[in-house]
């Protein structure tokens, strides 16, 4: 698949199934160098799972990212990560702190959520 160029490819992203959209996350971000998250002057956007544990979302491209930038996000703007970085300090980090990964959520807040650890063997394998 080819990175989305239009609303109507982002919605068709969107209306992917979680598993699809989790495997299309570790292909293209692996492809690309690069993963987005969301950042607001309050710092990077988080919400907390159902036992209270922080959970950061990640797209893997910048419009997937801010078309969520609406609601308790309308401040936030679409910010890259190295790949490089997300998988070395972002993950190892986010494990350590006892926080998940929300692997591009959609509109509707579904998607993935994962132990960081978890989503780097799968960034690993896929890189090979």
């Amino acid at each position: 698949m080819n990175a989305p160029q239009s609303t109507q490819a982002t919605a068709a992203l969107f209306d992917l199934p979680a598993d699809d959209r989790y495997a299309y996350f570790v292909s293209e971000i692996t492809g690309k160098g690069k993963v987005w998250t969301l950042e607001g002057s309050g710092g990077f956007v988080a919400f907390c799972d159902e036992d209270g544990r922080q959970c950061f979302p990640f797209w893997p491209a910048p419009e997937l990212a801010e078309a969520l930038a609406n609601a308790d996000w309308s401040d936030c703007r679409a910010e890259a990560l190295d790949l490089e970085v997300f998988m070395n300090r972002w993950l190892k980090g986010m494990a350590k702190d006892n926080r998940l990964v929300s692997v591009f959520p959609a509109l509707d807040g579904t998607g993935i959520v994962v132990d960081p650890l978890e989503l780097l063997d799968d960034l690993q394998a896929e890189l090979g």
